[in-house]
């Protein structure tokens, strides 16, 4: 259960942060990038990896294995978040990586981005990312990118599990990025990393690192939360920021480790006669000296074990039994699917789905009337946030008949009698009609109405006579009922019979 509650504040973590410094890194205008905001968008970042792109929604993952690819670019997350990231495979593009003795390898990569060179990732969140990559070659993983060369990282987060199968020798996990060099502010990572080495004919290179694995890098006011699993047959350099803090080879200089925040622990064995075991709450092995190197604070735990015959991982649990947990989303944070052990109590998450605020009904901030436009709000019941406003009109009612008119077929009467109802609709609406009238009989067989609301009768029968103001606003109706005269009687039934009474 004690994972379990830390899985649930998780969320929390991974509020999007900044200040001053990162409000400038994100000031960047609009017209010049290409906005996305569905997958298809992400997927044709690869036709054009040089470009630059901003994110203008939250984008599900969930429907499609990702494959990594290069950027080069320039990525505005805006505050948004790419959820339920699944990686198991490589990008096509290696690059040279070298161990602390500058020993070259040819190295394939995996994460978002497989590799990424002078390029800048700003105020971008990954939520509920699995990896789970078998390192054929040389290979080094990050949620963000498995490569990074002069790149700019501000404002950036991950959360999720990265698992990394070894069967060659140069092979690192990173929280955010696995080698490389470059700068990070203001970046989070609660990640689980597992590293599992299975090349028992050569001592492996192995690297960890909650915001990187290997490399030189500037990393300033960020947060890492790690839990680290590292089963290793060769050198292990294990760091609650970064693994090995090395130049490698790279044309960067020495650079600034300052104002982080370590929590967690990585549990790992080294099984090698000729043991270093390096494993430190920020750095895991200096070969080089940060310029700038303090205001660190950590509640890290290094957990080393000397039994080798079995794989460190999370869940202890052989033949673990699971019970599935939804947990609803809330105004502030993310909802998902808990996954917890009966037998051990290990859980995980995955099924990511975005905050969600609850409306309310309609409240009325300015009424409406039958002539002026009224507005109203509709707020969060939870929270109180404003979710939309919007302006609305209230449609007239439908009148009920004003007049009767009894008409005479054929006789003079008929205008006289329609001058009521005529003259009273003019009266009373004339201020607000806009235009004139329109007249309308539901039944022209019946009565007819002239353009100027003269009503007449034309055979035995009841209508509707309707006017309607030209702006929509006013209305009437009249209810008109069609008797014969006496004479029109004798004429119709006796003279020419049922027939055209019917």
């Amino acid at each position: 259960m004690k994972k379990l509650l830390s899985l649930l504040l998780v969320l929390l973590f991974l509020l999007p942060v900044g200040g001053a410094a990162l409000a400038e890194s994100t000031a960047a205008p609009a017209k010049d990038f290409v906005e996305i905001s569905d997958l298809d968008g992400l997927l044709a970042i690869a036709d054009d990896p040089d470009g630059n792109y901003l994110l203008t929604a939250d984008i599900d993952m969930a429907s499609t294995i990702w494959q990594p690819i290069p950027f080069r670019g320039t990525l505005d997350g805006a505050g948004h978040t790419l959820y339920n990231l699944q990686i198991s495979a490589v990008g096509e593009d290696t690059r040279v990586t070298r161990d602390g003795n500058l020993v070259p390898y040819d190295t394939v990569f995996s994460g978002l981005f497989s590799v990424m060179e002078n390029a800048t990732v700003r105020d971008l969140h990954l939520v509920g990312v699995r990896m789970a990559v078998d390192g054929k070659e040389h290979c080094f993983v990050g949620m963000l990118a498995g490569y990074m060369y002069r790149c700019n990282i501000q404002g950036c987060s991950v959360q999720g599990q990265a698992r990394l199968t070894n069967y060659a020798v140069m092979s690192g996990i990173g929280g955010i990025v696995g080698y490389g060099a470059g700068d990070f502010g203001y970046c989070r990572a609660d990640v689980e990393l597992v590293f599992e080495d299975r090349n028992l004919e050569e001592r492996c290179e192995q690297f960890m690192g909650g915001i990187l694995a290997c490399g030189l890098v500037n990393i300033e006011d960020c947060v890492v939360r790690i839990q680290g699993y590292d089963s290793c047959h060769g050198y292990v350099h294990n760091g609650g920021l970064v693994g090995m803090y090395y130049y490698c080879g790279m044309d960067v200089h020495s650079q600034s480790v300052r104002r982080n925040e370590i929590y967690g622990q990585i549990t790992f064995f080294e099984d090698n006669p000729n043991r270093r075991a390096y494993c430190e709450p920020t750095l895991g092995e200096e070969m080089s000296v940060p310029g700038n190197y303090y205001s660190n604070e950590d509640e890290f735990e290094r957990n080393e074990v000397f039994e080798y015959d079995k794989v460190l991982k999370p869940e202890p649990c052989e033949e673990p039994e699971y019970q599935t947990t939804l947990v609803a989303p809330t105004c502030e944070d993310w909802g998902y699917a808990v996954h917890e052990c009966r037998i051990c109590g290990y859980s995980w998450a995955d099924s990511y789905f975005p905050p969600q605020h609850t409306p309310g009904e309609w409240e009325i901030v300015t009424p409406a009337d039958e002539t002026h436009e009224g507005l109203r709000e509709k707020h969060c019941t939870v929270c109180g946030e404003l979710l939309t406003r919007e302006t609305y009109t209230v449609a007239p009612p439908e009148p009920e008949p004003t007049e009767e008119i009894v008409t005479v077929r054929g006789a003079d009467t008929t205008e006289a009698l329609s001058v009521v109802f005529r003259g009273s609709a003019q009266a009373k609406h004339a201020e607000g009609a806009t235009g004139p009238l329109t007249w309308t009989s539901e039944n022209p067989d019946i009565v007819s109405v002239d353009p100027d609301g003269t009503v007449h009768g034309l055979r035995h029968g009841e209508a509707t006579v309707r006017y309607d103001s030209q702006n929509g606003l006013y209305h009437g109706t009249c209810r008109v009922s069609v008797y014969y005269s006496f004479w029109q009687w004798f004429l119709i039934v006796f003279c020419f019979g049922w027939l055209w009474y019917v």
